[in-house]
């Protein structure tokens, strides 16, 4: 009989794992890959960014974002970016930071994975591979966790089994139906940081470009980011797009009019362009892509390039996204401790609840945060 069981042995999972048995908890993991952390080696195109520098609930979105902010400000008050920067400092990875974005110094994310991996094999944490959950049970005990041909019991469990984002990764979302045996409440997952789907002139493709970005909800501003749009396949791309996704995909499915506005003469000098004798042409080839000056301009309407409009009509599947959004009703787990409260002995961490962070370390910290908190409390 293990103390702990932990089925998931990516990010939340491990630092679980490291917590609880440095606890001097027996702790087993369950892993269905043939390796832990593989999904860690994608992130941040391969660099890991891990956390950052400003770490706030008002980062993190859900179903009703009131209550998840309230979430997560408990969550990060009590496990925020300083313990992680400490604990990596102590596991003797070296780190730096970029605008804000915490990386590994040597710039790549199985820096990340190895270091944890390192600690699970000093602490001794028996792991076992290529693991197909397909049943959990109470017990009197606690539970009994089943593949085809294994059984195992443990005193508590914690699910670390994540989303549906990157399902090379192992990201299936089995967690969701074995919740909802057990009695948990799952908002309909969707993909989360990831592209949008809209039509634009085939001269923009692979287009960067510098501007604001806003989202329109029925003709409503929603939310303004700043930043490169990118013109990829058919779909505009970039960290600012990524941030309006999550939103963008629920208002979709709800059969809203989503859209995205484009200010691509937001910080340019091109009045001052204008001023010295430039025609408007080519002062808007000055401060703007030469491309999208092509594509859209028109005589005497220069101000059109600061509300060039796309209408949003899909958005990235799981292979393109970074995460989930939606996933188990936070109502249904205690912040102090990420314990079910409908089915006590059983533990919640990381994307698998509905919590989702924006891009720049968010969702590892999140991770992180929940993880340790889950493997401190059994």
């Amino acid at each position: 009989m293990m103390d702990c069981i932990i089925v998931g042995g990516g990010v939340s999972g491990m630092f679980a794992a490291i917590t609880a048995a440095g606890q001097g908890k027996k702790v087993l993991i369950l892993e269905k890959n043939d390796c832990l952390g593989k999904k860690i080696l994608i992130t941040g195109n391969g660099r890991c960014n891990f956390t950052n520098e400003i770490v706030n609930p008002l980062f993190y979105s859900s179903e009703d974002n009131a209550k998840g902010h309230a979430f997560a400000d408990k969550v990060l008050s009590e496990c925020g970016n300083d313990k992680l920067l400490e604990m990596m400092s102590e596991l003797g990875m070296s780190f730096y930071v970029r605008e804000g974005y915490y990386y590994p110094k040597t710039d790549e994310a199985v820096t990340f994975r190895d270091t944890l991996i390192n600690e699970i094999n000093r602490l001794g944490i028996e792991v076992v591979y290529n693991y197909n959950l397909r049943s959990i049970k109470r017990t009197d005990s606690g539970f009994e966790l089943s593949d085809k041909n294994n059984i195992y019991h443990g005193k508590k469990v914690i699910l670390a089994m994540g989303g549906k984002a990157a399902p090379k990764t192992g990201s299936s979302g089995d967690a969701y139906y074995y919740l909802e045996g057990l009695g948990h409440k799952i908002i309909p997952p969707l993909p989360a940081l990831t592209t949008l789907k809209t039509d634009y002139p085939t001269s923009l493709q692979g287009v960067n470009a510098l501007a604001d970005i806003t989202l329109l909800i029925d003709d409503e501003r929603i939310a303004t980011e700043h930043g490169f749009i990118k013109y990829y396949k058919g779909m505009l791309s970039g960290i600012p797009i990524y941030q309006l996704s999550t939103r963008t995909a629920k208002a979709f499915n709800g059969k809203c009019k989503v859209e995205i506005l484009v200010d691509f003469l937001a910080d340019t000098n091109i009045d001052k362009a204008i001023s010295r004798g430039l025609d408007e042409r080519n002062a808007l080839y000055q401060s703007i892509n030469p491309k999208i000056v092509d594509a859209y301009y028109e005589e005497g309407n220069i101000q059109l390039f600061s509300s060039v409009k796309y209408e949003i009509i899909g958005y990235g599947d799981y292979n393109s996204a970074q995460c989930t959004s939606g996933g188990v009703d936070i109502n249904e787990i205690n912040p102090d401790t990420m314990e079910s409260k409908v089915c006590p002995g059983l533990y919640i961490t990381g994307e698998l609840m509905d919590i989702t962070g924006r891009c720049g370390g968010y969702n590892i910290q999140w991770a992180f945060s929940t993880g340790v908190i889950a493997g401190s409390n059994i």
